[in-house]
């Protein structure tokens, strides 16, 4: 008998793309938290040089996070679902 191919979910490689975006951007935005806390307390160059990025963190983290949990959400729901037509043994 010849070793059977097993498929992989395509759903699973969304889940590991999209898991490693969310937590990307939750610490990014967890860094810009703590970058404004800290700002009254740091060097003025600093905190125009960082200015960009917390702009944009503070701007557009909170809609990328709830944008990235919904596509975890789906992907869950689409891995599960589909579970078992891809786990099943291809007769090619």
């Amino acid at each position: 008998m010849s070793p059977r191919k097993k498929r992989v979910n395509p759903f699973y490689v969304v889940l590991v793309i999209a898991g490693l975006a969310f937590l990307l951007t939750a610490c990014a935005y967890g860094v810009m938290a703590v970058k404004e806390l800290r700002s009254p307390h740091t060097l003025a160059a600093q905190v125009e040089a960082d200015a960009s990025f917390v702009e944009f963190m503070d701007q557009h983290g909170p809609k990328a996070m709830l944008i990235e949990l919904a596509i975890l959400g789906v992907a869950t729901f689409a891995a599960i679902s589909t579970d078992r037509y891809w786990s099943e043994d291809s007769d090619e």
